[in-house]
């Protein structure tokens, strides 16, 4: 199994061969109103491959009992490029999607 991404503008292709096949993916995108990128540990936000596009930092988390993809959810702001974006995400290693803070 082979993995690698391509960059077509702000928006980032995961892609996996398996067994001679591709898949392909969205990895992180960032525009100037919304952003889709990962928590990686120590505060550090990446985009698929792994790879620092910010910082952020949890501001709650509360509980979600009935989900299959983790008991707990958090209030997330990003900071990528100058510019701060909030919304949620599962835990690190998971998908944060957030958009721009109007100030």
């Amino acid at each position: 199994m082979n993995t690698r991404t391509e960059q077509h503008g702000n928006t980032e292709i995961g892609i996996i061969e398996y067994e001679g096949k591709e898949f392909a993916a969205f990895g992180s995108v960032i525009t100037d109103t919304h952003i889709s990128a990962y928590l990686g540990k120590a505060g550090v936000l990446t985009n698929w491959a792994g790879e620092a596009v910010g910082t952020y930092h949890i501001t709650s988390t509360w509980s979600i009992p009935r989900s299959f993809v983790s008991s707990t959810m958090h209030q997330v702001y990003a900071c990528v490029n100058g510019k701060t974006y909030t919304g949620r995400s599962a835990g690190v290693g998971m998908l944060f999607n957030g958009k721009l803070v109007r100030k």
